[in-house]
């Protein structure tokens, strides 16, 4: 059995923080654009305030997630082969957090390089995405849940090189109480021509 560490966004969505960074980008140019001019001055600095606050409720949002939630981890075993059925085990230690409920995804993910040079772009397309049913065994002071896990047998095998990529994901996205909803990917690597042994 191998462990893997949580690999996903903890803090649910990039697009808040994408929103954040762009309000503080735009706030930090507004503030040095009117810096040196004393009427508007004080308006750069309140653009400059302004900007920040999406990143301070950032902050404070990552400050509680940490406190109540502990580490995560996926127990499955490694490689597996294409056609595998089985279970594996999500765990996650809570300091005051409640699970109020988790939804759970398989996906597998191709990665293509196009181009040569500075004309090289990256094009990803989900070609496989399955909702699973995750089963949550009630604990004290951790989560454990069970996640029942069936990879196609004809579906492609985890593959690497420099022009092509194609990953594994089991996806987890938990709602919480004491804490911002939060989000677990865990990469799972299928090997071929195992399915048939």
């Amino acid at each position: 059995m191998s462990e893997r560490t949580d690999s996903g966004p903890i803090l649910g969505s990039g697009w808040m923080h994408l929103f954040a960074t762009i309000l503080a980008v735009l706030g930090g140019v507004l503030c040095f654009a009117w810096y040196k001019n004393p009427e508007m001055r004080s308006i750069g600095l309140i653009a400059l305030g302004a900007g920040l606050v999406p990143w301070t409720i950032n902050g404070y949002r990552l400050y509680r997630l940490r406190s109540a939630l502990g580490p995560a981890d996926l127990r499955l075993e490694d490689p597996i082969p294409l056609g595998f059925s089985g279970t594996a085990t999500y765990f996650r230690t809570l300091n005051g957090a409640e699970l109020a409920s988790v939804e759970a995804r398989l996906q597998c993910l191709e990665e293509i390089v196009r181009g040569s040079g500075k004309n090289k772009t990256r094009v990803s397309r989900v070609v496989h995405d399955e909702p699973l049913t995750p089963v949550v065994t009630p604990m004290m002071e951790r989560i454990e849940v069970r996640v029942p896990l069936r990879i196609p047998a004809t579906g492609p095998s985890s593959f690497r090189c420099e022009t092509a990529n194609t990953t594994w994901w089991v996806r987890l996205r938990l709602k919480m109480r004491g804490c911002p909803n939060t989000a677990s990917s865990f990469q799972v690597e299928v090997a071929p021509g195992l399915a048939q042994r």
